[in-house]
């Protein structure tokens, strides 16, 4: 009887164990899947960031260029509008394509840690103390 008993505790440890378990599992999945949206988000701010900076420059680069022609040559002028079209749209281009790109790493890392919730805790955990180490210095 004392053999079930003992039997029954070590069952019942056992399940809490397991449920333990299973809810850290959890709290690490959610903390991953947090993980790569901030990741996710941060470069989608870089990308804005860069893209205005960029578009600032392409404008002034045209009023510069828009200013030499007509104190010069009016058809430079046109000239000048072209590029700084051409560089518009491949700002814009670009913006495009490095939001598309955020977007599938988000998908492919939230897939990731679905598949794999252990490694993507470790590899949270890993991000965090390095990410400690460079703020600290």
């Amino acid at each position: 009887m004392e053999e079930n008993m003992s039997e029954s505790n070590d069952t019942k440890i056992a399940a809490k164990k397991l449920e333990s378990s299973t809810e850290h599992a959890k709290k690490a999945l959610g903390a991953a899947t947090e993980a790569s949206k901030a990741v996710s988000e941060t470069v989608k701010h870089h990308a804005q960031a860069a893209y205005e900076v960029g578009k600032e420059h392409i404008t002034a680069a045209a009023k510069d260029l828009g200013e030499a022609a007509t104190a010069t040559y009016g058809d430079l002028r046109e000239q000048a509008k072209s590029k700084a079209g051409e560089y518009q749209e491949k700002a814009r281009a670009a913006w495009g394509d490095a939001a598309s790109r955020a977007q599938t790493y988000q998908g492919e890392t939230e897939d990731y840690i679905r598949q794999n919730p252990l490694k993507a805790v470790g590899i949270a955990v890993g991000i965090g103390f390095l990410l400690g180490i460079i703020f600290r210095r």
